[in-house]
Parts: C-alpha cells; sequence; structure tokens
C-alpha cells in the first residue's frame, strides 16, 4: 500500500472542488484502502475520517454514497467508531437517513448507524441527542422500502439500538416490531391458490413439502392406549381395538381391566400455508429480522406479544413454522421463541400454535446441537405451566426424552430450568407415573446430594428453641414484615404477592382451601374423567383461568393464615386426555370427607418446613412500579405462585431491606444489568427513580425460573418429591441412596419434621414399600440417626427432635407390619428365610412392632427372642459388633414399647450430700469411736471374702444402743457374748466399706435424718452390705432407704453386681428392678452387648436368662391386659 498516495488522496479531497473529482478520489480509496485492516488503519492515522465525515455535509449524493460506503467499512473497528463519534458524525448521518430516499443512500447509512451503534457510548449518544428522530427514521425506512437490502441494514440497526429505551420506545410507538414480523409473513407465506394445490396429495398420504410426514393428527389410526390390568402387565392397543375392548366389556365378567391412558403417536405437521425463502437476499432478509427480534422478545411486555402475534396470528405461526426440522432458520427461531416463552402474555399463544408440540417433535426425533436442545428445554419448561401444555408433552412421548435428558444433565442452571418444569407435574398423576418410571427419584436425590454436600449443620438449642416459640407467640412472620414495610415508607413486591384486593375474592377461595383438601389439591384421576378435577370456592363457582397469570395460579394470602397444615397443597389441573372433554361438567367431589392425618404427619405439619434447610437468609425481590395505586393485583408474575408452601414464602418474606441507590436510566437497560434487584419506592413519581417496566419484568421472571430453583433448589426439590411419594409407590423410592440422602437432610436441618421427614412418611405408608423396606437397613439407620451430634450435647432441641421423628418413623414402619399384610411377609421370612436376613428381620420386629399379642407371636412362638439373644451372647463371631449393638438397642427399644421401666417412687431427695472433705464412706465415726474408752466402742471383725483379710471397725456402743433395738438387747446386758467381749464376729462376707455406712446411716437415723432415700455411697457394693446388715438386725427404715438408693443408682457397672447379690439373699424387689434394667436401660448399643455377654459368664446365667424371658413373656401374653 501507498502511503503517500493515499495523503494525496485525501489532500486532493480536501482541496478539491468539483464533485466529479472528489468522488474519484473517494472511489480510488474505496478500491485500494478500505478492504484491509492495514488500509484502514492507514488512512485513520492520516486523519482521514475526519476528512470523509466533513464531505456529508456536502449536497453530492453520489459523494455521500461513496463516503457512507467507505465509514461503513472504517467503523467495523471500534478506533474509527470513536474518531467519527468525535469529528460529529451523528447529525449529518441522522439527517441523511431521514431526508434522503436514495435505496442505496438508505442501506449503506443504516450499515454505518448499526456500526456505531454497537458501541455503548455511541448508542448513548444517539438515544440522548436523536433519538426520536432516529426511531423515526428507521420506522420510515422499514415501512416504505421494498428494497431487500435496505430492509436488512435498517433491521439490523433497530436491533443495535434497541437497548436504549428512549430509541425503543418511539420504535414500539411506531409499531416496528409488527412491520418486521410483516415482512417474514410476506416473504413466507403461501398464495391460497399454491397452498390449496399443495393439501391435495398430502391428502392421499404423499408427503408435503417442507415438513415431514403427518404419521397421526387425525382419526385415530394414530393414537394407541395402554390397558392398565390388576394381575397382568400394562398391555398398548390400537384406539380401534380399545373401542372394541370397551364395547365387549359388558358382557365379560372376567376383565381385569382397571385404567388406560390414551399416547397419540404424532409428529409434528408443517403448516401448509408457509413456505421457506428460496433466493439468497431474502436467506439474508429472514436471519436479520430473526436476529432483531430475538432481541427484541427480551423484553417482556404484552405490545411485543400483541406486535408478534398479529391480528390473526399469522406472525406468530411464521415463527413457529421457521422452529421445524428443515428450517435453516431453526436455531434462531428456537431462540426466538424460547425468549417469548418467557413472557407470561405469550403463553397462551403460543401453546394455541403448538410450540410444545413442536418442541418436543424436535427433541424426539431432531438432530439438534447443543444450544437448540437448550432452548426447547428452556420453552418447554417455561411453558409447563399451563396444564394442557403439560398434556400434550406427556402424550407425545417428550416427557421420557425429558427425563433421559434431565439424568445426564450436570450444569446447574439447565438442572434448575429442568427442576422448574418438573415442579409443575407435582399434581398430574398420569404424568408422575411416567416420571417415576423414568428416573425422576434419581434426578431428585442427585440435586439433593449436591446441597447436603457442601451444607453445614446449622442446629437450635432448648433455650433458642424456646425464645423463637415465645417471639411466634406475640408477632406473626406477616406482621414483621408488614410492620417494616411501614416504618421504610416503602411497597415491597412480597406485599403484593401475599395481598389481594377484596374485590378479587381469592382470600375466601385460601381460607376454604385451607379448611377443605379436596377444595384446594384434589389428587389427579388415572382413569374415568376428563383429567380436570373441580375447584370449588366459597361461592361456589369454579375460578376461570383468566383470574391470574396463568391457569395454574393459585391465591396467595399472609403466611400466618395459608400455611396451617403443610399438607394442603395449592391445586395445579392436569390436562384432560381428550380436548373435547374440556366442555363436559365436571363433578365436585364432596362424596366424602377428607381423611384424617395421622398424629405423625399432623405433627409434622406443625413444624416449619424451613427444617429442610432450603430457605435462604436473604432474598429480596422488589416492587417494580406503583401498580398498587390502580391496577388489577391478579397481574401478578410467576413467582406469586411458584412458591406454596411457609418455608418457601420465606424466600420473600424474610428479605433484607435494601436501600442500596437505584440505578439511572441509562444502566438499567445494559444487559449486563438486568438481573440485578434494586430496590423501589412505591409512591414515587420521578421516572428518573424507576426501573424500566420492561426490565423489571427480565428481573422478577429470571429470579422466579431460573434464580430461583438455582439459589435455593432444596426446597422445591423436596417439595416435588413428597408431591409424588404422597401417591405413588416406586423402587426408587426404596433405594438405600434416596432414604440416605433424606435422612440427612433430617439431621442437618434445624427443625427436622420438615419436607424430607414428610416424604419419608409417605414412604413408610405404601404397603408395596414395606418387603423392600424390611430386606434392607433402614430402620437400623432410623435407629442411628436418633444418637445427637458428639459436639452438641444434651442442649441441642434439634438432636432432640430428630431423635423423636426417628421414633415417630419407626412407629408409623410398625403400624404397617402389624397389618395382614405385614404380619405375613414377616412370618414368611422368619419361617423360610435365609439366616442373615432372619436375623436381621428379628431384630426389625423389636424396634417397630408394639401389638402385644403379635409380639407374642413372633417372640416366643416363631423364636424371634431366642435368636436375637444367641446372636447377642455369641461370643465367637467378633466381625458384627455393628448388628450388635444394634440388636440390644432393640431390645431396649421393644422393653420401651412394653412399659418395661424402673419404678418411679416420690422417695424425696438423699438424706445428705455427702462431701469428699467431710466424709469419706464414714470414716468419722470411726474417728469418734477411737475416742472412746475400750468398754463403752464395740470392734466389729469383717471379712469382705472368705479368703480375705479380716479387717477390724470401731463404732461407739452408745450408738448401737439408741439405734436399733437387736443392739440394744444385745450389748445392754451380759446375756450375750458379744457384750462380754464388745466385740462382734460377722460371719457372711461384709466389707469394713459397707459396715462404715451401714453405722453411718444408724446415726442418721437416731437423729431423724434418714429420709425415704439414703446418702449415695461412693461404692454400690456398700450398699448392698448395709442392706443386708439392716434386715440382719431388723431396721425397716434403714433397709428401705437403702433400696430406694440401690435402684436409683443401677448403672451398666454395677446391675449384674446388684442382680446377683438379689438372687443371693432372696431380694425380690432388687431382682425386679435390675431384670428390669437389663432391658430397659437406654445406654449405648455396645456397651449393653457388653453387659449381656458378662451376665451370661455369670454362674447365675441361666436365672438370668429365664428372668428376661418370663418378664417379657409377662407383658405379651395374651392375658396381660387383665393382669
Amino acid at each position: 500500500m501507498d502511503e503517500g498516495k493515499l495523503v494525496a488522496l485525501l489532500k486532493g479531497i480536501a482541496k478539491a472542488s468539483d464533485k466529479n473529482g472528489i468522488y474519484r478520489n473517494l472511489v480510488a480509496i474505496r478500491a485500494h484502502y478500505v478492504n484491509s485492516e492495514g488500509g484502514i488503519r492507514l488512512l485513520s492515522s492520516h486523519d482521514g475520517i475526519q476528512v470523509l465525515v466533513r464531505l456529508l455535509s456536502k449536497p453530492y449524493e453520489k459523494v455521500i454514497e461513496v463516503v457512507l460506503s467507505i465509514l461503513g467499512n472504517c467503523c467495523t473497528r471500534k478506533e474509527c467508531c470513536k474518531q467519527a463519534f468525535d469529528c460529529g458524525i451523528l447529525n449529518p448521518l441522522i439527517s441523511i437517513i431521514s431526508n434522503i430516499p436514495n435505496a442505496s443512500i438508505q442501506c449503506r447509512g443504516c450499515r454505518l448507524l448499526g456500526n456505531l451503534a454497537q458501541h455503548e457510548p455511541i448508542s448513548h449518544e444517539i438515544a440522548r441527542d436523536n433519538g426520536t428522530t432516529t426511531a423515526y427514521a428507521l420506522s420510515s425506512i422499514l415501512k416504505e422500502s421494498e428494497n431487500t437490502a435496505v430492509l436488512i441494514m435498517v433491521i439490523r440497526a433497530i436491533r443495535q439500538l434497541w437497548r436504549e429505551k428512549p430509541i425503543r420506545q418511539a420504535l414500539l410507538e411506531q409499531g416496528c416490531i409488527a412491520k418486521i414480523v410483516q415482512l417474514l409473513v410476506r416473504y413466507a407465506q403461501v398464495d391460497s391458490s399454491d397452498a390449496n394445490g399443495a393439501t391435495g396429495p398430502v391428502a392421499d398420504g404423499a408427503t408435503k413439502p417442507g415438513g415431514p410426514v403427518d404419521m397421526s393428527n387425525d382419526g385415530n389410526d394414530g393414537e394407541k392406549v395402554v390397558l392398565k390390568h390388576w394381575h397382568a402387565p400394562d398391555r398398548m392397543v390400537t384406539k380401534e381395538k380399545f373401542n372394541n375392548i370397551v364395547r365387549n366389556m359388558e358382557h365379560s365378567q372376567l376383565c381385569d381391566i382397571v385404567g388406560y391412558q390414551v399416547i397419540q403417536n404424532y409428529r409434528w405437521k408443517d403448516r401448509q400455508d408457509f413456505k421457506l425463502p428460496e433466493t439468497d437476499e431474502t436467506v439474508k432478509l429472514f436471519e436479520s429480522a430473526l436476529k432483531s427480534l430475538q432481541m427484541i422478545t427480551t423484553t417482556v411486555l404484552p405490545q411485543v406479544v400483541e406486535e408478534i402475534y398479529g391480528e390473526t396470528g399469522t406472525g406468530l405461526k411464521c415463527l413457529v413454522y421457521l422452529c421445524g426440522e428443515t428450517s435453516p432458520f431453526r436455531a434462531l427461531a428456537l431462540k426466538l421463541v424460547s425468549n417469548l416463552a418467557a413472557n407470561p402474555d405469550a403463553i397462551d399463544r403460543l401453546t394455541a400454535c403448538g410450540v410444545i408440540k413442536m418442541a418436543a417433535d424436535l427433541i424426539m426425533y431432531a438432530s439438534l446441537d447443543e444450544s437448540e436442545k437448550r432452548y426447547c428445554i428452556n420453552m418447554m419448561c417455561l411453558l409447563t405451566k399451563e396444564a394442557c401444555n403439560r398434556g400434550h408433552i406427556r402424550r407425545s412421548g417428550a416427557l421420557q426424552a425429558f427425563m433421559k435428558i434431565a439424568k445426564q444433565s450436570h450444569e446447574k442452571r439447565e438442572q434448575s430450568m429442568i427442576l422448574y418444569a418438573l415442579y409443575q407435574y407435582r399434581f398430574d398423576s398420569l404424568s408422575n407415573e411416567i416420571l417415576l418410571n423414568h428416573g425422576l427419584v434419581s434426578f431428585l436425590v442427585r440435586i439433593l446430594n449436591g446441597i447436603i454436600a457442601d451444607q453445614e449443620v446449622s442446629h437450635i438449642r432448648h433455650d433458642e428453641e424456646a425464645a423463637a416459640r415465645q417471639a411466634a407467640a406475640h408477632t406473626s412472620l406477616f406482621s414483621k414484615r408488614r410492620t417494616s414495610c411501614a416504618k421504610s415508607g416503602r411497597l415491597r413486591r412480597s406485599d403484593l404477592l401475599f395481598h389481594y384486593k377484596t374485590g378479587n375474592g381469592s382470600y375466601r377461595a385460601a381460607k376454604q382451601s385451607k379448611l377443605d383438601p379436596y377444595c384446594s389439591a384434589p389428587e389427579s384421576p388415572d382413569s374415568g374423567s376428563s383429567g380436570y378435577a373441580s375447584t370449588s370456592y366459597a361461592n361456589g363457582t369454579v375460578r376461570s383461568p383468566s383470574t391470574s397469570i396463568g391457569s395454574c395460579s393459585p391465591p396467595r394470602v399472609p403466611d400466618d393464615e395459608a400455611f396451617g397444615d403443610d399438607d394442603t397443597e395449592i391445586y395445579s389441573p392436569v390436562c384432560s386426555d381428550h380436548e373435547q372433554e374440556d366442555s363436559e361438567e365436571r363433578e365436585d367431589p364432596t362424596d366424602g370427607a377428607a381423611p384424617s392425618a395421622s398424629r405423625i404427619l399432623a405433627k409434622a405439619a406443625d413444624d416449619d418446613n424451613a427444617g429442610d434447610g432450603g430457605v435462604p437468609d436473604e432474598a429480596a425481590i422488589e416492587e417494580d412500579k406503583s401498580e398498587a395505586v390502580g391496577e388489577d393485583t391478579n397481574d401478578f408474575d410467576i413467582v406469586a405462585y411458584l412458591i406454596e408452601d411457609s418455608s418457601n414464602a420465606k424466600w420473600l418474606d424474610t428479605a433484607d431491606e435494601r436501600d442500596s441507590a437505584l440505578l439511572p436510566d441509562e444502566e438499567c437497560g445494559r444487559p449486563g444489568t438486568a438481573g440485578k434487584p434494586s430496590s423501589r419506592s412505591a409512591t414515587t413519581t420521578n421516572d428518573a427513580d424507576c426501573f424500566d417496566e420492561n426490565e423489571m419484568f427480565k428481573i422478577e421472571l429470571d429470579i422466579a425460573t431460573a434464580k430461583t430453583f438455582e439459589q435455593f433448589p432444596m426446597q422445591p426439590t423436596l417439595t416435588l418429591l413428597w408431591s409424588v411419594s404422597k401417591t405413588f409407590p416406586a423402587v426408587e423410592f426404596v433405594q438405600a441412596d434416596t432414604l440416605e440422602t433424606l435422612l440427612k437432610i433430617c439431621k442437618q436441618a434445624k427443625k427436622p419434621r420438615g419436607r424430607a421427614f414428610q416424604t419419608l412418611a409417605n414412604i413408610l405408608k405404601h404397603v408395596n414399600h414395606f418387603l423392600p423396606l424390611l430386606k434392607q437397613d433402614f430402620v437400623f439407620r432410623l435407629h442411628e440417626m436418633t444418637a445427637p451430634y458428639p459436639a452438641h450435647g444434651a442442649r441441642c432441641w434439634s438432636c432432640d427432635e430428630m431423635r423423636t421423628a426417628c421414633n415417630d418413623l419407626m412407629t408409623l414402619f410398625g403400624s404397617v407390619g402389624e397389618t395382614g399384610y405385614g404380619q405375613g411377609e414377616i412370618a414368611h421370612i422368619l419361617r423360610t428365610g435365609e439366616c442373615d436376613l432372619k436375623l436381621r428381620v428379628s431384630i426389625i420386629v423389636l424396634f417397630v412392632v408394639r401389638d402385644t399379642r403379635l409380639l407374642h407371636k413372633l417372640l416366643f412362638e416363631m423364636q424371634v427372642l431366642q435368636t436375637v439373644m444367641d446372636f447377642i451372647l455369641d461370643e465367637v463371631s467378633t466381625d458384627r459388633a455393628r448388628l450388635s449393638g444394634i440388636a440390644c438397642s432393640g431390645i431396649t427399644r421393644m422393653a420401651q414399647n412394653l412399659s418395661i421401666y424402673g419404678e418411679e417412687e416420690d422417695t424425696g431427695t438423699p438424706s445428705e450430700k455427702l462431701e469428699a472433705q467431710e466424709f469419706d464412706n464414714t470414716l468419722t465415726i470411726c474417728d469418734e469411736s477411737a475416742a472412746c474408752s475400750p468398754t463403752e466402742r464395740v470392734a466389729f471383725k469383717v471379712r469382705s471374702a472368705p479368703q480375705a483379710p479380716q479387717e477390724t471397725v470401731l463404732v461407739s456402743k452408745a450408738l448401737l444402743i439408741e439405734g436399733s433395738e437387736v443392739f440394744r438387747r444385745m450389748f445392754d446386758g451380759n446375756h450375750f457374748i458379744e457384750s462380754q467381749s464388745n466385740e462382734v464376729q460377722l460371719q457372711e462376707s461384709i466389707s469394713a466399706d459397707g459396715l462404715r455406712y451401714f453405722f453411718y446411716l444408724i446415726r442418721l437415723q437416731t437423729v431423724n435424718k434418714l429420709t425415704g432415700m439414703a446418702p449415695p455411697p461412693k461404692r454400690i457394693e456398700a450398699s448392698l452390705d448395709a442392706l443386708s446388715l439392716a434386715q440382719k438386725y431388723l431396721l425397716p427404715t434403714v433397709e428401705r432407704s437403702v433400696l430406694n438408693i440401690v435402684k436409683t443408682l443401677l448403672n451398666d457397672d454395677c446391675v449384674l453386681n446388684v442382680f446377683e447379690w438379689s438372687l443371693r439373699n432372696y431380694n425380690q424387689e432388687l431382682l425386679v428392678a435390675s431384670t428390669y434394667y437389663f432391658l430397659y436401660a437406654d445406654i449405648n448399643g455396645a456397651a449393653k452387648c457388653k453387659l449381656y455377654r458378662a451376665a451370661n459368664r455369670s454362674a447365675y446365667r441361666d436365672d438370668w436368662r429365664r428372668l428376661l424371658t418370663e418378664t417379657i413373656l409377662y407383658r405379651v401374653q395374651p392375658n396381660a391386659d387383665q393382669l
């Protein structure tokens, strides 16, 4: 490139006065210098941009055309755009576009304007200084021009300038969206004569041009019916065969068909009134228009949908046609329709145009790249709010493909969108059955595992829980929120979600739905109805789908009024399997009262669902505009019905007030800031302090669909799992990883009785789940979950609540086991099962069975007790320590169920608190006796064991005479040898400590300080020796006092000694107490196993085992209630 020649050309242009000379120089520059990066850089470095901008003010159209061409090439570089902007290119450029009708100039001018508008500072200046003029000029060209190249460039310029609010509003006022859509329709629509000619061969079965074969949309040939049999697998037949079966059922008494499901095996049918563009120019026009519409549809406004839809819906139908399997514009059109699906006003119209059928067909049959597949998933997820769309997805078979994609998905945002779609199916029984068969539970469990892996344990102490209850008794959560909002003087978005105007009637509807579960959450019928369960309200009418955004939208009321019962779900109707039944009368479900909830679920419903760990500490969704002034509060966004239970409502209620400064208007339209929620004043009238309405809708929808489920996925995932588990038994529910995940969530939660606990309760209630649960270690895991975290200690309210929750789940499982089916399965395993399985079931029986008659049959007739005891006492197999400890805990649980407890007598407090520095096993008494003369004291000779050395204990004779009638007669005269020698030889084995303790109790008795419970000794053996002496010397008061302290001090270290002593000394009271202790002692399973094995090595092992067996037998024998 000749730099000198370029300088000469620029000087010639600056000095020339002849337009032809200028034109020739410009043509030379365009031909040699602006076709490469080096030439453009060379031109800009010699102030060529400034020279060219000056020429735009010349009244020479030929010159202007070439200048616009050169500048259009140069302004593909950011540096050149900045130079042109600094030289003041905007005013002359916009003037040229507005006033010169030359097609070539318009094309090049719009191209240059689009290049400049790519850079944000320049587009902002265009909107600020020339926004209205630019928008009017572009809309005029769009309306009047017939030149395809001009239309391509003007549409491109509109796309680049759309993010600027003033220009966007002006373009909306000019109806530019409708004009762009009309261009697509004009070139894509087929003339009526061509359409009529094209339908002929299709009717004869030939393939139609531009689309796949219609397999089955007409007639019954394309419909298949799945017959559900009572005792046989499901069978698929044609619709004609099904009709014949129905006709013959009246004459058959052996038919076991219990239900059916219609499946339409259709393919998406491309419309006959559209065609694909053929010329290259038209193809480029379509690409430019679709890209522009992609940008336009990011603005969520009703006007956008209305202009795209058109008067007859032709525009939207054309866009859906361009999404077809053979369309070269498929990716662009899918992205566009996906954007529209995020607009609440477009849902009904997209449904009417068959978008769901199209997306389902593409996912199942078309070869899509990753982005196209993502667009299809996105639109399907967003459109599942409509019940009919869910029905289309189910009947087309796309639900199976959808679940396959879900199981393969590992990207967090995509999982959140899929979770949002699945959440809409929670009331659709037909779809839930399909989802369960294709891995719904494993998908949800995988999400939950990812959550709890990063979750920290945050439990509540007893004092914290009491404070929370006290605070809740005074002020409800809703009133707190209301008070804080009143102080701030602002109306929050959450208040709009929870307040309805009095004329709406939704408040009364929610109150009735709280009282009548069938009113708010009827189950979807499997067959025999249209699938639209009627939803009655207080005024006796059925709520119209038009009363809120989406026909599935439930009314919202404050927390403290709407969420009294977590089992009451807000109903979202499932779509009919037959569209023609939509007009049929709906039956009012008044043929039965709502079933009463079980004690466990009723208690679970009282707890806050926030215990599942899915409630965020901070989530702000602020108000859009001052809608409360005069707008109908029906126009809520999706957040209003996305959140249904009290814990989810706290996503909004517990949000902190944000006082950060609002973004200026020019920044509100930036894609980078559109997702940032900001505070708004509900009473402000200054537009500069307001969000753009369009951008605010984008923020709310982003939070509702993606961010809410992405940031806080725990609660909706658990709610969906809970909802499905209420109705359907499935193998995946009883898999070990599913149960373990739910138990971990309960264990980590502040309040364990949340959705995870309720889901476990639902799983346990299903009879079909009983046998799989019986064959695995679920009951053992329940028992292990009752143990508190070691660091939490006894002050942890959450750990205590988890203990009771696990016990309640065991009780629920046992209630199923006590049914006829459960008894049969248990008995079958105990009789024919393998040894290991028989042992595990035997241990489970100890945990869960409470019925005494059944226990008597299982424990003794089927030898469950003997099996378990033999296993515990088997010291040969040391590799099963865990199971041995659990078996001992099972005996403890059984004893508690049979009300085998230690005696609880009102014996008062111990007589004295023995302190080490004051009294060490009554040594003070010996010290006092040593000070007496030899004739005033008595020496007791004792041995602690037959072979032990003899010990001497001195005691005051006066104390003995005063304390006991036996001692008084023994030492008051010389009738006995002991009184003569002042010495007593005790023949039985008594320890010196026990003797001193006995003397101490006598002294307490003499001074009237001995209460119903003796002071505790340092060793339990001292009490047993004192008890022997009290019996021997006829001291009933001392004996009763010592008996009470011994029973109080029973533990795993001394109970065996007490048991053996009671057998040697024929003490029935201590024998019963120690025997009971072996059964009911709630100690560690390993410690209890050690105690049992020690007792089995005792000399009294036969008596020990016999007494344990007889104690249990006494409690479970058939006439135990009358004894």
